[in-house]
């Protein structure tokens, strides 16, 4: 029996995005648009691109460019994009329009193409070099956090204390390199900066099954890059000693059940170690950290399954997943890595994503 969750409480019901240019709702915007992707992975800066017909009826009869100067669909313009059941929709991006490219066919309507970035797109703007002396990796979120204007939420990196170089890099490439090594993903939610580790991050839980809300699941296990041990070493410059760690299992390994990628890799090939040599690390703390960051990173992404699924705006980074009916090996809860919220005026709302999990089912 199917435990999939109604997009809507109606049978019938329009799913056509809804946009808020300036905070204000935009009927022009709403009803011309004519594509929509919105875009979210790991690593947080979540983007639009919103294509318009960019002509437009008038009440005398006539026509007129819909969106030129004057009109609120410009540089710079605070946007939202909202999606799911018309009557209860769902806020899917909040950002700023930061490009414009416009579209003109002989025989056709122009047609406006609006690229928008969520808040961390302030993030990458620049590129600095400077110090963070005696933080942990929390300080450090909620000092950049504040240098951006967003409000940061954080769940645990309160160690190691240490002092972290950020090198000829945007604030955003360097909030991504500094959370990698403590396997953390940071995301935009409205104007919060929500940062967690990544076995403590579940944004909501689906279950899709397949010929129902789930229209298509592609399915690789792949141990190509599956370990049963990694190991780490590096030198403490400052007292002249060796730094070292070790991981072997997973920490935080993610929804699901099952077997384990590395325990298939030492019954169907051989066991295989992988050994980090090339980071800079203070201590045996932050190297068996890293270590175990390295092997659940890898251990999440044993099973890999993308799939299209009926437009749902709780469809998301961090959601997981229950995916049924596909078979035994495969029925599993998944991850959500990356999702794309799709809409055109032939195929209507859908969302692409891509799931990760540590596990292979068996009989």
């Amino acid at each position: 029996m199917s435990t999939e969750t109604s997009v809507s409480r109606s049978a019938v019901y329009r799913a056509r995005p809804t946009l808020r240019l300036a905070g204000e709702a935009d009927e022009r915007a709403s009803e011309l648009l004519v594509e929509m992707c919105i875009a979210e992975s790991e690593g947080g800066m979540s983007t639009a691109e919103l294509r318009f017909s960019n002509w437009a009826s008038t009440t005398d009869g006539g026509a007129e460019a819909a969106f030129e100067d004057g009109s609120r669909l410009a540089l710079g313009t605070a946007i939202s994009v909202h999606a799911g059941d018309e009557t209860q929709p769902r806020e899917l991006f909040r950002g700023v329009v930061s490009g414009l490219e416009a579209e003109f066919v002989q025989g056709g309507a122009p047609e406006l193409v609006v690229l928008a970035e969520d808040a961390l797109g302030r993030a990458r703007m620049a590129r600095r070099t400077r110090l963070f002396t005696d933080r942990s990796p929390a300080d450090v979120v909620r000092a950049v956090a504040g240098e951006l204007g967003l409000r940061p939420a954080v769940q645990g990196l309160d160690a190691p204390v240490a002092t972290w170089a950020q090198l000829n890099e945007s604030d955003l490439a360097f909030l991504r390199r500094l959370l990698g090594h403590f396997d953390a993903d940071l995301q935009i939610v409205g104007e919060e900066l929500q940062v967690a580790p990544r076995g403590e991050v579940r944004r909501g839980e689906l279950a899709l099954e397949l010929h129902g809300q789930l229209a298509r699941a592609r399915v690789v296990a792949d141990l190509a890059h599956q370990v049963t041990r990694i190991t780490v070493g590096g030198w403490n410059p400052v007292n002249g000693s060796t730094v070292a760690g070790e991981a072997t299992a997973c920490t935080h390994a993610g929804p699901g059940s099952g077997t384990r990628g590395a325990d298939w890799l030492a019954r169907a090939l051989q066991a295989r170690s992988e050994h980090l040599g090339h980071l800079a690390l203070a201590s045996d703390e932050e190297a068996r950290a890293v270590a175990a960051a390295a092997f659940d990173q890898r251990a999440r992404r044993f099973v890999r399954l993308d799939g299209v699924a009926e437009g749902n705006a709780r469809l998301r980074v961090g959601t997981h997943v229950a995916v049924s009916g596909l078979s035994p090996r495969f029925d599993n809860t998944y991850y959500v890595v990356e999702a794309r919220h799709r809409y055109d005026l032939q195929a209507g709302y859908r969302t692409e994503f891509v799931g990760e999990c540590a596990w292979l089912g068996e009989r």
